[in-house]
């Protein structure tokens, strides 16, 4: 390990440059337009065969939202590119691209699409924080994912949607994604709120034709342990798959150990040939022990200790959601959609926050959070013709239903305690409606929607009887279009407007004045996507420019209070870049990079002009992969750049003695990874990985307010065995 006088001398320009980023942008989107130029237009491509290579889907091809019965190369063909036309920024991380990459959690697999950021906390996949095109919380960077819509198989994540969109009980493992499903653009209006940054749907194994268990063991150097079996098949009208997940480990901190388990049941029923349903039940449980942050000069004396040994989480969600599908006629699809969810996370931090040993310790504050959901989504999709060309009807309607208590209690070392310091309860009561048509007329595809939103806030104090109540009705129009340009090439533009209603954590129920305010965007972007040249060449350049107002921050001199601080803009550009070499003559070679440049900034207030919290101004990926089909193995390299960011709005630059003020230095990381996919027998087949991570043990941290520096990964090696048996 470096000395400690070394940790702060590199400059926090990193070696990428604006010069040379924008020359490479420009370059791509030239080759991109004389690429498209050159090719012809094709007819719309055959049904494909099973045994070839994937084809990019066809005119206005839609991607799953939920995949539930497929063999395993139809699933992987759903998911290898997104359509050409899609009329808004959009990428996937294929099940090839999610078995290979040998992440340690979630969140480092999120880095491979373009304009994520991540700041790590916990080493799990506990508590993500990820934001996506600069769209943070302000004050506290990623804080929680707050300004991102997270989905499991088109069911939302988050503990508490309206009240509770910040991932602080995350009920969903690693070892469960199948794929990745990342919209930056144009999901507002079927979505709803918060996903202001995107929308990001983790897809789960679809249930297999046949009778097969898949078996995956994974262990790295830094004692992590995951074990994830899943049995199912599809049998007659029924088809069914079991998934569980156990995993424990001490991560690379000292102080950070867990335990997780998820388990989930998922189901297929045909009652006729017109009428079908799925369910699925799922349970999560966490336990987790909390490094947390570290003073500057104890990071710089060994950034793998922790000073906050009492510190822990436990969190726990059962989770149900049923869906009826109806094909009304050839042309019309009725679906009706519940969900339910009731969990509970508690924090048990120790105070002061740097107490370092037991006998400063103060007292262990607890701060308990049940959290119930419960919705109702009705919908109905209409094809139809029109004018020459083709119109698709979605008109949907949800009720949702929140219960939220925020309970605070101190367990003093003198065994003395203060139950129920704090006691609140909000309740959410939400209906929406929506209504979006697609019209497709030869090479133009446009879509109009409007959302309708109804929110209405109960909070009360249960100790104190004073009452905060408010609600709101928003009309939240949408609009995205593209234009096909030919078979390689089109273009996509929208504009899409979002809100975010006040949530729990930002309401103080209080005679104190504060604001509560929902908070409101507009998101604009014009993109080019390409694919041409016989995949030698495939880009995605997307220009956005968002505009948030009404922008909740704490207010610095009352606690747990929020105040109104003002607008913020968002913009930026994304370059993603893919290469298949196999024209080239290099079967099974692959390329692929992401480069963004995003600014997000205060435009009024008391920060005005200040950069958010925790967002850099340039992020880039990259991967190379060669697979050699005779034999089964493979070898890759991939990495990642993130640019310098300021930890607070005020943009402190030089890291102060707590870690919780200061500029972050840029960092690079590289990772590289080598297997075997073998197919034994009809019957059987087996998978080895090997991956090193950080491999050039790169030294970075995270300065985060209030919580201190938060170290990241050494370099580390990461194992993989999988076995696939089909009965």
């Amino acid at each position: 390990m470096p000395s400690s006088s070394s940790r702060f001398v590199r400059p926090v320009s990193g070696p990428l440059t604006t010069a040379p980023l924008l020359r490479l942008a420009a370059f791509a989107a030239g080759i991109a337009v004389a690429a498209s130029a050159q090719s012809t237009p094709q007819s719309p491509p055959a049904a494909p065969d099973p045994a070839a290579k994937p084809q990019q889907p066809g005119a206005n091809a839609r991607l799953p939202e939920v995949l539930v019965t497929e063999s395993p190369e139809a699933a992987e063909r759903q998911l290898t590119e997104v359509p050409i036309d899609n009329p808004g920024a959009r990428d996937l991380i294929g099940p090839r691209e999610v078995r290979e990459a040998g992440s340690l959690n979630i969140q480092e697999l999120m880095r491979r699409s373009p304009g994520v950021f991540i700041q790590e906390e916990t080493g799990s996949d506990s508590l993500p924080n990820i934001t996506i095109r600069g769209v943070t919380n302000g004050a506290e960077g990623a804080w929680r994912s707050i300004n991102l819509g997270m989905y499991a198989d088109g069911i939302p994540l988050a503990p508490a949607p309206y009240g509770g969109p910040g991932n602080s009980l995350f009920p969903f493992s690693l070892e469960r994604v199948y794929a990745v499903d990342v919209q930056r653009g144009g999901g507002a209006v079927r979505y709803g709120p918060n996903n202001v940054g995107g929308v990001v749907n983790f897809l789960t194994r679809p249930i297999p034709v046949e009778s097969t268990l898949f078996t995956r063991l994974r262990w790295d150097t830094f004692d992590d342990m995951s074990a994830y079996a899943a049995f199912g098949g599809t049998y007659g009208k029924f088809g069914a798959l079991f998934e569980a997940v156990y995993k424990e480990g001490e991560t690379f901190r000292d102080g950070g150990d867990y335990e997780m388990k998820n388990y989930a049941f998922k189901a297929r029923y045909e009652l006729s040939e017109t009428v079908r349903v799925f369910g699925q039940v799922e349970t999560y449980d966490e336990a987790s022990r909390l490094a947390d942050g570290l003073t500057l000069a104890e990071y710089q004396r060994d950034p793998e200790q922790t000073l906050s040994p009492h510190n822990r989480f436990s969190g726990d969600q059962d989770r149900a959601n049923l869906k009826l599908e109806w094909d009304v006629d050839g042309n019309t699809l009725f679906e009706f959609i519940t969900y339910w969810y009731d969990g509970n996370r508690t924090f048990f931090l120790g105070s002061p926050t740097f107490y370092g040993a037991t006998n400063n310790l103060s007292y262990i504050q607890t701060t308990p959070r049940p959290m119930r959901t419960f919705a109702v989504q009705p919908q109905l999709t209409h094809s139809y013709a029109i004018a020459g060309g083709t119109g698709e009807l979605h008109v949907g309607l949800r009720y949702l239903q929140e219960d939220i208590v925020r309970t605070v209690s101190r367990y003093f070392v003198d065994g003395s305690t203060q139950l129920h310091r704090s006691e609140a309860q909000y309740d959410y009561y939400t209906g929406s409606a929506w209504i979006e048509n697609r019209f497709c007329f030869d090479e133009w595809t446009v879509t109009p929607g409007v959302r309708l939103e109804y929110v209405q806030m109960d909070g009360r104090d249960r100790l104190t009887g004073v009452d905060v109540d408010k609600d709101f009705a928003e009309v939240l129009p949408g609009l995205s279009l593209a234009r096909r340009m030919n078979d390689a090439w089109s273009l996509f533009g929208g504009v899409q407007s979002t809100f975010a209603a006040p949530q729990a954590p930002q309401i103080s129920i209080t005679t104190n004045p504060q604001d509560i305010s929902a908070q409101y965007a507009w998101v604009y972007e014009v993109g080019s996507r390409t694919r041409g040249l016989d995949g030698l060449l495939g880009t995605d350049l997307t220009f956005f420019h968002i505009d948030y107002s009404d922008r909740l921050v704490q207010d610095p001199d009352q606690f747990d209070v929020f105040v109104n601080a003002g607008s913020s803009r968002h913009r930026g550009v994304e370059l993603g870049l893919t290469s298949d070499l196999t024209a080239a003559g290099l079967p099974g070679v692959e390329l692929w990079s992401t480069t963004t440049w995003s600014e997000s900034k205060f435009t009024n207030g008391d920060f005005d002009g200040n950069d958010f919290a925790g967002v850099p101004d340039w992020l880039a990926a990259w991967g190379a992969r060669s697979h050699h089909a005779a034999t089964g193995l493979w070898v890759g390299v991939d990495g990642v750049y993130v640019g310098p960011a300021f930890t607070d709005a005020a943009n402190t630059v030089d890291i102060n003695a707590n870690g919780t003020l200061g500029r972050r230095p840029s960092y690079s990381l590289w990772n590289c990874g080598a297997g075997w996919d073998t197919k034994i027998d009809d019957k059987n087949e087996v998978s080895l990985m090997i991956g090193g991570r950080n491999i050039f043990d790169e030294e970075y941290f995270e300065p985060r307010t209030a919580r201190g520096i938060f170290p990241g990964a050494p370099a580390s090696m990461v194992f993989q065995l999988g076995v696939t048996h089909r009965f």
